[in-house]
Formats: C-alpha cells, sequence, structure tokens
C-alpha cells in the first residue's frame, strides 16, 4: 500500500469562474499534476483620484527600418529622420499625422535583459520585463498592477484580448497579461463572445447567475478540504507551493464576492447592432482589428473596465494575425519580416506597418472623439494608450517601437519624437512612470533604474 507522501495525485480539480480557473499546485511529494499559482491579492481602489484609464496594444515582428544607403530608407523607415517636435512622418506612420499633438513616438527603449535573446520569446515579457535570457520565466505584468489599484471601481478589473484567444505556449503566448506568479492570463478573441462578457447574455437572470456561483463556492469548498487533508506528510517546499495555491483560493473568493456585488447592478444597456460582432480573425484584417477596438472603446466609455491589453497577434507567425496582410495582398507577416531579400521587401513590410497605423488612427480619434462620461474632457485625455513591439530590425530585441498616445489629464505630454540612450535608460523605466501617474506609491519595476519623467508635462 502506498503512502500518501509517494501516491500520485491524478485528480484534477477545477474552479472556473469570472474568467478565472484553479487546479491543484504542482507538489513533487505527490507527483501532482500542474495548477494555477497565486494572484495579485485585490486591492482597495483609489478614490480620491479620477477615473484614469490604460489601453496597451502590442503588434508582433518588428517594423521597416530600411538602412541609409537603401532607396526606401527615406520613405518608408518606421522611425523618423529627426527628433523633437519638428519630425517628419514617413510613410509608415502617416496616418497618425492628425493626432500628431495626441502621442509621442519613442526609440531607444527596451528590456536589456532580452536584447541579446531570441527576438520571438521577447512578446511574453513585454509589459512584465522578466528576464527570460537564460530559461523562461515571467513575473506579473503591467497592466495587472494597474488593475490591482485602480479596478476594483469596475465590473472588470481588467479585460485580455487577442486576435488568436486563450494563453498560447511559453515564448509563443496568446496574451499580454500575467498575474503575480508570472502565469498567462487567458485572452479572448471573438467579438460577440467579448460582447456578452462585458455586457451580460440575454436569458440569463441574475437568480441564474448566484446559482453559478453558488456551484462555485461548493466546488471551492471540496478544493479547501482536499488541501487540508494534503497537507500531512508534504515537505517544506510543498507546503510553501500550497500556501501559494490557497492564497489564489482567497483570490477567486474575492472575485466572487466582487461579481456577485456587481449582480446587482445592470450591466451597461450596449446596442449589439453599434458594433460589427459577426466577424472573425479568420476574415477580413480590418473588420476584425475594428470590431475589437470598438469593443474595447465602449468597454471604456461605460467604465465596465479601465484596464485593456489586447494583442493583435503573437509572435514568431505562430498566431492567426499572422495573416492579416494577406488582406492587403502581401505575404503573412513574419515573412514580410523575413523577405528583406526582396526587392520591395522594406516597402511591403512597410505597407503592413502603415495598415497598423491607420487602425491604431482610427483608434485615437474614435477615443478622442468621445467625452468622458465621468469627468472633462475626451476619453483620450483619460487614457493612457501604449502602442508597441518588443522587436525592431528583423527581430532584433533593442530599441522597441513605441508610441504613447492620450492621457494630457493624466500628465502626459505630446508632439514629440524622443530618443533615449539605451545604455542609460530602460523600458521599465518608462513603466515606473505610468505606475506612479496612476497613483501608485512605487519607484522599481521589473529591472528599473529610474522614472522616466521626459515624457510628462
Amino acid at each position: 500500500m502506498h503512502s500518501p507522501t509517494n501516491k500520485p495525485l491524478y485528480r484534477r480539480r477545477v474552479l472556473q469562474s469570472s474568467g478565472a480557473s484553479l487546479v491543484l499546485p504542482i507538489l513533487s511529494s505527490l507527483r501532482a499534476f500542474g495548477g494555477e499559482p497565486t494572484a495579485l491579492a485585490s486591492k482597495q481602489s483609489d478614490t480620491s483620484l479620477p477615473p484614469r484609464r490604460f489601453c496597451c496594444i502590442f503588434f508582433p515582428n518588428g517594423v521597416s527600418l530600411p538602412p541609409e544607403d537603401h532607396p526606401d530608407h527615406q520613405q518608408w523607415s518606421w522611425f523618423p529622420h529627426t527628433t523633437g517636435i519638428d519630425y517628419r512622418f514617413n510613410r509608415p506612420l502617416k496616418p497618425l499625422a492628425a493626432y500628431r499633438q495626441d502621442l509621442t513616438i519613442l526609440s531607444g527603449l527596451s528590456h536589456p535583459a532580452m536584447r541579446s535573446s531570441i527576438a520571438h520569446i521577447t512578446a511574453d515579457s513585454f509589459l512584465t520585463g522578466a528576464d527570460s535570457s537564460q530559461f523562461y520565466t515571467n513575473s506579473i505584468s503591467l497592466d495587472q498592477l494597474l488593475a490591482g489599484k485602480i479596478g476594483q471601481s469596475t465590473r472588470f478589473p481588467s479585460l485580455t484580448l487577442s486576435s488568436d484567444g486563450g494563453v498560447g505556449a511559453p515564448g509563443r503566448t496568446h496574451t499580454l497579461s500575467f498575474d503575480a506568479a508570472g502565469r498567462p492570463i487567458p485572452s479572448l478573441s471573438d467579438p460577440r463572445s467579448i460582447y456578452d462578457r462585458l455586457f451580460g447574455v440575454q436569458g440569463q437572470s441574475n437568480e441564474q447567475k448566484r446559482q453559478a456561483f453558488g456551484r462555485d463556492r461548493s466546488i471551492m469548498d471540496h478544493v479547501l478540504e482536499e488541501m487540508q487533508s494534503l497537507q500531512r506528510g508534504l515537505s517544506a517546499e510543498d507546503r510553501r507551493r500550497l500556501d501559494e495555491y490557497s492564497e489564489s483560493v482567497r483570490t477567486i473568493e474575492r472575485r466572487l464576492a466582487s461579481a456577485d456585488r456587481w449582480l446587482d447592478a445592470n450591466p451597461p444597456e450596449v446596442d449589439p447592432r453599434d458594433i460589427v460582432l459577426d466577424v472573425t480573425a479568420r476574415g477580413d484584417a480590418q473588420d476584425y482589428i475594428r470590431a475589437i477596438l470598438d469593443l474595447m472603446l465602449v468597454a471604456l466609455q461605460t467604465d465596465t473596465t479601465r484596464v485593456i491589453t489586447y494583442q493583435i497577434t503573437s509572435e514568431d507567425a505562430k498566431g492567426i494575425g499572422d495573416r492579416f496582410p494577406t488582406s492587403l495582398g502581401l505575404p503573412g507577416h513574419h515573412a514580410l519580416s523575413h523577405g528583406l531579400g526582396h526587392p520591395e521587401g522594406y516597402r511591403n513590410w512597410a505597407k503592413y506597418d502603415e495598415f497598423l497605423a491607420t487602425q491604431l488612427g482610427y483608434f485615437i480619434g474614435r477615443l478622442k472623439a468621445t467625452p468622458d462620461p465621468l469627468q472633462d474632457g475626451s476619453l483620450l485625455e483619460n487614457t493612457l494608450l501604449y502602442y508597441g513591439c518588443s522587436t525592431s530590425r528583423t527581430h532584433l530585441a533593442a530599441n522597441y517601437p513605441l508610441i504613447l498616445a492620450g492621457g494630457q489629464r493624466l500628465g502626459f505630454r505630446h508632439g514629440s519624437f524622443r530618443t533615449f540612450d539605451e545604455s542609460k535608460v530602460r523600458l521599465s523605466d518608462l513603466y515606473v512612470t505610468f505606475l506612479q501617474q496612476f497613483g501608485l506609491d512605487i519607484d522599481h519595476f521589473a529591472d528599473s533604474t529610474r522614472s522616466l519623467s521626459e515624457v510628462l508635462s
């Protein structure tokens, strides 16, 4: 008869609610299968600050940067050729010209630890700054820190979106968001499902939802009972991991309580006919991306959430969005980034950069034209929009192409192209500035060494 300390644990208890899931953790003493780690503990929102919002839009595979001696260098380089307020938009970013005073282009920022790594794994660390140069690891993402600060005043603390959905694989994740233990937070990708998640599925009463919460709590009770029985005979390391798991359960309990609290507050009434929901990532690229952007806008406008991430597609041609350039008659995105030996290679790549900038301009325009329902100014003025990629020249993980837009009422200043010395400044310094402007009492994030006040008024 096997003792409890070496009996394989083949049962998995799973709790799924409010976008979260739990399974028992890996315990070496029990040879258990994998599980979810602890998540960031909920924090009380700071009501002393006016509502502030954050959106991050990520694209993969770098941008067109023809060398100086190439005939396409002058017109088709993503970065402008002069810095300061007198810079000129090249073709890839020309669709943003109308919003010159609402945005800042940044160069010279990256995560130093990832500069010499395989560039395709850098998307996972874009918002975390984690060092996966030697072995894969991750940590909490910027958006989830913000959600812990400002997310408790809304129905959803954060919204995680991608064109691919789910989590993908380590190094090629389909999400930008990671919890406190560095585990990926699943993303949503289907516009109609996102709409139903945000604004409620027709025909389901509050009582039915409460019954579902009751089932979830019953499952949690069983999980807690099993955890108590597992305590005996565990090693010190396994007890530590079980304690982390207990915190995960408490996190889900808090989420259930929060969700139950929102049941009596009817979700905003949003006419689904105002958004094109019957599109997929396998169809027309612009129609799909704009459906996602429209949903992001409405989620902010109705104060359903104040923190959103959207990954246009994953790195290394692993996602559906790699095919988006085919809507323009171009090769796949990853193929574009490796087709520089073709006479039209840089120009074709830049045409897709221009397409993505067009979609960004569409979103900026909509945010700017939408009054903030909770305070003075437009949604754009009260939302920090962060756009970029974690690679530059054909997957070189340095000098990330980045754009900040909006957030003027949060203290951000725009109208220029700013360059930084990568030997002195790192991307995490910018993230410290973000966190501080959102009211977090923090002076360090990942490998930061300072804040980046140069982007502020």
